[in-house]
């Protein structure tokens, strides 16, 4: 049971993850040559500014410096995107404040907990990816079982973690991506971005509303 959902969770898992690390990091080694061989247009598929951005980077002296120059741009520096989730919904936009601490209890609560290595603050839009990344990985774990408890609750954190935290503001900042970055890759990520997430909230919600049918005692609404 829920074997097609199990392999989908593995797959959203990868998408979470993917996205994760673009938003961390620049690009790796194995994802630069992913674009000067083309390969990265299958997974942008009909994006023109990535597939117009494959065709110069082959032209460009230095790729690698070209786009860790452009993520330090956009998520690194003050004067760039700034992609916290304080920024957007704090009107004080105070990194480290009452909403970055509301983020931080959130993984708390679900169980997971911040790596001391970690450099980044719980609300940068990577973290937050990377957080629906491990509840994807649980979810495919749990569809392993039998206990379908802990699946709902799972399948219910990714829907008000979207609903509450990176929905609530991720777009606005993929929007304020695609209006400053220079090249075409950028602006292909965050808009490969807001579609993913458009597609996560109505998938989620279904996921949510199909087990609470298939376990009504779980949701409380069984007829005694």
């Amino acid at each position: 049971m829920g074997e097609i959902e199990a392999v989908a969770a593995g797959e959203r898992e990868d998408i979470y993850r993917f996205l994760s690390g673009l938003y961390l990091r620049p690009p790796s080694d194995p994802l630069l040559e992913m674009i000067l061989d083309g390969g990265i247009t299958t997974v942008f598929r009909d994006d023109e500014e990535m597939s117009a951005f494959v065709k110069a980077a082959s032209g460009m002296a230095n790729i690698k410096d070209e786009l860790e120059a452009e993520h330090a741009s956009l998520f690194v520096l003050p004067s760039g995107v700034i992609p916290h989730e304080a920024v957007y919904l704090d009107k004080e936009k105070r990194l480290g404040g009452r909403v970055t601490m509301g983020v931080r209890q959130f993984y708390e609560r679900a169980g997971t907990e911040l790596s001391e290595a970690c450099l980044e603050m719980p609300d940068h839009i990577g973290m937050e990816l990377e957080f629906l990344g491990l509840l994807c990985k649980l979810e495919r774990e749990l569809r392993g079982g039998d206990d379908r408890s802990s699946l709902l609750k799972c399948i219910e954190l990714q829907k008000t973690f979207l609903g509450e935290h990176i929905s609530q503001w991720g777009y606005s900042c993929c929007e304020e991506v695609v209006k400053h970055a220079v090249y075409g890759f950028y602006k292909a990520v965050a808009r490969f971005t807001m579609k993913f997430l458009k597609s996560e909230e109505e998938y989620v919600s279904g996921l949510y509303e199909k087990a609470c049918r298939e376990g009504e005692q779980l949701c409380g609404t069984a007829k005694n």
